[in-house]
């Protein structure tokens, strides 16, 4: 059935991006402290993308435990990557941010995975762009970030669509 032969193909495009990921994952956290795991630098994109935090609010952003991230979180403080502070609205609680390091290592790997991104679609039309970035929200269940696409092709149609 050919409903089938695009699931296998789809199934393997995301095998194989899967597979990137964990390469990108690893060597990024390699450089960005030697032995430093993937799950820790998974907390660190979360801060970067959230801000501060208390653990139990980052462990449900991972999808973890509690535990399990406040030993990552231990890690990358004796890393000097994040800071635990006092939550200024409750004295008991905690807040975890980046360290100015981490937040600078963060900014520098940004800059190349968008310079990636582009390389990769820099042959796609306007059009088609749109399309995969709306797709690709809507297939990860973030409406907000299909609404955000939605909204820059009405604002910026491409002349070629016409």
């Amino acid at each position: 059935m050919p409903h089938e032969r695009l699931e296998d193909v789809l199934h393997e495009a995301f095998t194989e991006l899967t597979l990137h990921g964990d390469i990108y994952l690893a060597d990024f956290a390699e450089t960005l402290s030697p032995g430093l795991g993937r799950g820790p630098v998974k907390a660190l994109f979360k801060l970067r993308r959230l801000g501060p935090l208390r653990i139990k609010d980052l462990a449900v952003h991972l999808r973890l435990d509690s535990t399990t991230v406040s030993r990552h979180v231990d890690d990358l403080v004796r890393r000097g990557l994040v800071v635990r502070e006092p939550d200024t609205r409750d004295g008991r609680a905690t807040l975890v941010h980046l360290s100015a390091r981490a937040v600078e290592l963060l900014d520098d790997a940004e800059v190349e995975r968008r310079g990636k991104l582009r390389d990769g679609l820099q042959d796609w039309s306007p059009s088609d762009r749109a399309t995969f970035v709306r797709l690709l929200s809507r297939f990860v269940q973030r409406d907000d970030l299909a609404a955000t696409v939605a909204a820059i092709t009405y604002a910026h149609p491409d002349p070629r669509d016409r």
